[in-house]
């Protein structure tokens, strides 16, 4: 175990994660939040001592890895952003307990969406700032970012992201891993940007703007009103609603296109299938809403697809209460949940390519039914995938249903009704946000009891990390010397 270098590495996040935590300080002071000051710097002193003597004490370390090394540090990493990211709430008094605090700061850096606040906007807005930043933060991945400005990780860097295993798509990159971590933030920090100026154009002030910005471009869904995006106009809810699509698409489909590579965008059968998924999924909707709801048409199309879009791209934003609708509309969105964006994006979920592919082995195990001997490969985007990685594929989809399955168990032993456990424990495994029953888009998770708020936050870990990543250090295997 080279646990120079594991130490190394956390230090450097916490290091990172201390001097995003210092950009609090501006808003405290134009807020005139003067009250809780002492508690955001004591809030960032923890964080960046800590990462400093880790870095220091660590300073000779071996830069070869393992998987065993990378796989500790994507897992332990979240963990550790999130008992640091809980100071600022927990010092503020923000919320009420660690709890509390530790359940916002890592639903916020896996851009689940969750929240315990019950009254958004009584909370001071310097922390609410810091609460859409942590989606920013995680969004795009906080390994890929230490990679970005840590030039001195390059050697690990492949291992270090294939084991975050979000954000990217880490099959594109191998060679030159690092610098394509800066183009992807590039191009990621471009979209908040321009998000931002767009929402001011609208009408929006630069502090909303770009914590909205913040929890669009990462899929997050933390807003800064009790309404999330229905108290904003419908202008500004097209803008947050294209902004969530096209961050729910590969993040390298974005990099090909600005490389002039049309072809490769038109012909990805995941964008297709995603593309075409919530076009259907959303129309449905939007007639049900207009002729059985008696909404407007084009009230009924912006509600429709902006919480189609929301729940797909486990963004979590709401226009619109979900639950006031009929039930056919209810059973829609709770499928939605199991589906997830696109691969190498900074949506949750299983993600589209994977159902593709699993629907490809269901129709050739039909065909093999009537042609027992006939060999057919599975094929995505005309080139065939090896077996090994579609047994991985489908045996992924089992294990991530069957601990969606447990998570809900657990949660209904905790005194939750089955309507509100399972679709808590989707949601926060695909880092959607609200679900059904008392956590709808109009409610939160404050009325959770404390064993509550302990398993769905081990949910969002597992789910960002998609499962294997974070339930591999725990086989007995994983430790023992080879």
């Amino acid at each position: 175990m080279n646990l120079k270098f594991v130490l190394n590495t956390l230090g450097r996040i916490l290091l990172i994660l201390a001097i995003f935590m210092m950009t609090i300080i501006p808003w405290v002071i134009y807020f005139h939040e003067n009250s809780i000051l002492f508690a955001i710097e004591e809030s960032i002193v923890i964080p960046l001592i800590t990462g400093l003597l880790l870095i220091f004490l660590t300073r000779d370390y071996n830069k070869e890895i393992g998987t065993k090394e990378a796989y500790i540090i994507a897992s332990s990493a979240w963990v550790i952003m999130g008992i640091a990211g809980s100071l600022p709430f927990w010092f503020s008094h923000t919320t009420s307990s660690f709890i509390d605090a530790l359940f916002e700061s890592i639903s916020g850096f896996t851009t689940t969406g969750s929240s315990i606040l019950t009254d958004i906007e009584a909370a001071p807005k310097s922390v609410l700032y810091w609460r859409s930043l942590t989606h920013w933060i995680g969004g795009m991945g906080i390994i890929v970012l230490t990679v970005a400005i840590f030039p001195s990780l390059k050697i690990a860097s492949y291992r270090l992201f294939s084991s975050e295993s979000s954000g990217i798509d880490s099959s594109k990159i191998k060679p030159k891993t690092s610098s394509m971590a800066k183009r992807l933030w590039g191009i990621y920090i471009c979209l908040t940007v321009i998000m931002t100026i767009i929402l001011m154009l609208g009408g929006v002030n630069f502090y909303e703007s770009i914590c909205h910005a913040f929890a669009s471009i990462a899929t997050g869904g933390f807003s800064t009103k009790n309404a999330s995006a229905g108290f904003y106009t419908p202008f500004v809810q097209y803008v947050i609603m294209f902004f969530m699509l096209i961050s729910g698409i590969n993040f390298a489909l974005h990099y090909g296109l600005l490389k002039g590579n049309f072809k490769n965008l038109i012909n990805n059968i995941e964008l297709r299938s995603y593309l075409g998924l919530i076009l259907f999924v959303g129309g449905i909707i939007s007639l049900m809403l207009y002729f059985k709801q008696g909404l407007p048409f084009e009230q009924a199309f912006r509600d429709a697809f902006f919480q189609v879009i929301s729940v797909i791209t486990a963004t979590g934003f709401a226009s619109a209460d979900y639950l006031e609708w009929n039930q056919v509309s209810w059973l829609l969105i709770f499928l939605l949940m199991f589906v997830g964006a696109c691969v190498g994006s900074t949506g949750g979920g299983i993600k589209v390519i994977r159902h593709v592919i699993a629907i490809k082995v269901i129709f050739r195990l039909f065909l093999q039914q009537r042609h027992p001997h006939q060999v057919k490969s599975i094929k995505i985007n005309k080139k065939p995938i090896e077996e090994k990685k579609v047994h991985s594929i489908v045996t992924f989809i089992f294990i991530y249903l069957f601990i969606f399955f447990t998570g809900g168990l657990c949660l209904l032993a905790t005194g939750l009704d089955p309507a509100s456990a399972f679709s808590a424990s989707i949601t926060s495994m695909g880092g959607i946000g609200p679900g059904l029953g008392t956590i709808g888009p109009a409610s939160n998770f404050a009325h959770l009891s404390n064993a509550a708020k302990i398993i769905l936050p081990i949910l969002m870990i597992i789910g960002r990390l998609e499962v294997l990543s974070f339930l591999i250090i725990f086989t007995p295997g994983f430790w023992k010397k080879k």
